[in-house]
């Protein structure tokens, strides 16, 4: 069993690898980050027009659900509010117990 081991790790110290050398490697990386940094603004907008759109429908239309939920719970708070001091204007005894 230790022979495989063996085997194994003399092989592993033998093997090298060796790429073959690209003498247009650097000038194809700056290449490459030059045109990254020639995208403009109004370029951005046109490639992710879709996904932005998107973005703002879901934005717009969770704030529209949220605000009229906020609305209606407020209109229901000051609805209950103003029966209560209808009735209590009109019930002697809530007046009595009101009044000292």
């Amino acid at each position: 069993m230790n022979t495989s081991r063996d085997k194994l790790s003399e092989t592993l110290q033998e093997w090298r690898v060796k790429p073959p050398s690209d003498p247009g490697f650097r000038a194809a990386v700056w290449q490459r980050i030059g045109r990254q940094v020639e995208a403009s603004w109004p370029s951005y907008l046109r490639a992710h027009t879709a996904a932005w759109s998107v973005a703002a429908v879901l934005t717009f239309g969770v704030a529209g659900f949220a605000g009229r939920a906020i609305a209606q719970a407020r209109v229901q708070a000051d609805r209950e509010a103003m029966v209560v001091s209808y009735l209590v204007e009109l019930d002697p005894r809530a007046q009595a117990v009101l009044k000292p």
